[in-house]
C-alpha cells in the first residue's frame, strides 16, 4: 500500500519538513561554536591545574580541535572561530 495522498496537506508538510532540514547546518553550527568555547574554555583552565597531566591535556587539545573543525565544516567563519575560543579564554581567566 503506498500513499496516495497528493493534495495542499502533502505540500505544506513538504515544505515544512525542508525548512526545517534547511535550519539543521546553522544549529549545527551553533552548537559547535558553543562547545568549542567550553572545550577552550576546559583546556584554558587545566594549563595552570596543580595536577597537571600531559594525556589530559592532549585529550582536551583533541577535543579543541575536533570542534573546532566541526564548527568549520559547518559554515563557521574564522572570525567566529577566533571569537569562540576567545570567550572561552576569558570565561577560564575570570574563574582563576
Amino acid at each position: 500500500m503506498h500513499d496516495t495522498i497528493t493534495g495542499p496537506r502533502t505540500v505544506g508538510l513538504r515544505t515544512a519538513i525542508m525548512a526545517a532540514i534547511g535550519q539543521v547546518p546553522a544549529q549545527v553550527k551553533t552548537h559547535a561554536l558553543g562547545k568549542l568555547t567550553e572545550a577552550y574554555e576546559a583546556a584554558s583552565r587545566y594549563v595552570g591545574a596543580t595536577d597537571y597531566d600531559h594525556d589530559r591535556m592532549e585529550d582536551l587539545h583533541e577535543q579543541v580541535c575536533s570542534w573546532e573543525a566541526t564548527a568549520h565544516r559547518s559554515g563557521a567563519t574564522t572570525s567566529e572561530i577566533r571569537a569562540a575560543k576567545t570567550a572561552g579564554g576569558v570565561r577560564a581567566a575570570a574563574e582563576q
